[in-house]
């Protein structure tokens, strides 16, 4: 366990806090089972249950309050930053119904008329959102919670929270217009497709995670994009879509004909591929 973290823990633990993790139940592997497993679990809240997307839960954050444990019982968790599970956080009152609401309350992203979902389960988000926030504007983003501990992608970040309380709708949401980095905007739309995969292709994906690993079969797949230089989400949707199905994944009319250019290969595709899906039923 690094000095940071066994740091922070202690400090907590110093001041009474309540330890709690916030969790991104699609990392590989997923924590949730270990914690539940180890006895580490007070209570729980997956935060997407009884909001717009519900039908998302089984891919939603979690918020865990943790039992009083022993510091070490977490380094399965601290030892493995890289895993990007999500991050730590403290309280110093034990309220589970106003940390969902106040996590609830910021689960979307309404950009320009555009609402997708803030990722906050992941620490390298939120590690660089509370880095670039103002100590004044860290309160409308951690709410009730005292302080927290998050993984940046290099190195373990320590944000206090001067004023933690409650911040009701509607609040300002700076962490919105912070731009992101390259590294970043490829990790959230990687997490958006899988999501994406998730919600609209439940039955497939599902049988596919039972034998492949999620995230390392996207990459294949977004590498294939690249290289046929097919940049539109519909043909990111259709490729992902066709290649879930085991019957066409190998079909030889995905492979780009010589000279053909982007357009009439995915036209090309697409056309024999829904045709083959349509035999199939």
């Amino acid at each position: 366990m690094s000095e940071m973290v066994e740091h922070w823990l202690s400090e907590q633990q110093a001041q009474n806090r309540r330890l709690l993790l916030v969790i991104d139940s699609l990392a590989e592997p997923d924590p949730l089972p270990g914690l539940f497993s180890a006895d580490l679990v007070h209570s729980y809240a997956n935060l997407y249950q009884g909001t717009e997307v519900a039908e998302m839960a089984s891919v939603g954050p979690w918020l865990i309050m943790l039992n009083e444990l022993n510091l070490t019982q977490l380094a399965s968790l601290t030892d493995a930053p890289e895993q990007n599970w999500g991050w730590l956080a403290s309280v110093e009152h034990a309220d589970m119904a106003a940390l969902t609401q106040h996590w609830q309350s910021r689960i979307f992203a309404d950009e320009q008329g555009q609402r997708s979902l803030y990722r906050f389960q992941d620490n390298r988000i939120v590690a660089r959102h509370l880095a670039e926030l103002d100590a004044s504007q860290r309160p409308l983003l951690l709410g009730p919670l005292t302080s927290a501990l998050c993984w940046d992608d290099h190195d373990w970040q320590w944000f206090d929270n001067e004023q933690p309380g409650e911040y009701p709708e509607p609040f300002e949401k700076p962490w919105l217009s912070i731009p992101e980095p390259e590294h970043v905007r490829h990790a959230v739309a990687h997490h958006n497709l899988e999501l994406w995969l998730w919600e609209n292709h439940t039955h497939a994906t599902t049988k596919l995670a039972e034998t492949r690993v999620l995230s390392e079969w996207l990459d294949r797949q977004l590498d294939k994009v690249k290289e046929w230089h097919w940049h539109s989400e519909p043909q990111l949707h259709f490729l992902l879509r066709y290649q879930l199905d085991p019957a066409l994944a190998d079909h030889p009319a995905w492979l780009p004909a010589e000279k053909e250019t982007p357009e009439a290969h995915y036209s090309r595709v697409s056309s024999v591929l829904t045709s083959s899906h349509s035999a199939q039923g």
